[in-house]
């Protein structure tokens, strides 16, 4: 399986994850906090995005279509995540701030390490 393929994959097994059970996914990214109504309908929202984006890839990789917009989609919804992580710093419990970022953080990596790898 090419690198793509599993960046893609990744990003949709994820995705189903905060869709399937928002509540789970949130509690180990964010603690108590991330089981919570509103957060798990956050959750679900960014499942909703993670297998779009991962669906978009591996039609762009079966198509040969452009891959490079989808990989700048993902990479700015890793960063918007950083972000977010970053706001919330104080308000999440200390076990689970590096875990937060650094999921959103190697995912971002990952993505830019790919689209750099991209033939022109």
């Amino acid at each position: 399986m090419k690198p793509l393929t599993i960046y893609a994959t990744g990003r949709i097994v994820f995705g189903v994850a905060a869709l399937v059970a928002p509540g789970t996914a949130g509690r180990m990214l964010a603690g108590d906090g991330g089981a919570a109504p509103d957060a798990k309908a956050f959750l679900r929202g960014m499942g909703g995005r993670e297998i779009g984006i991962g669906l978009g890839l591996l039609a762009m990789i079966r198509t040969e279509g452009p891959i490079k917009p989808w990989l700048i989609a993902a990479l700015l919804a890793d960063t918007s995540d950083i972000t977010g992580i970053a706001g919330a710093w104080r308000q999440m419990p200390p076990s689970k701030r590096l875990l937060g970022l650094g999921t959103a953080a190697a995912a971002a990596a990952v993505g830019a390490i790919v689209l750099a790898t991209l033939p022109d």
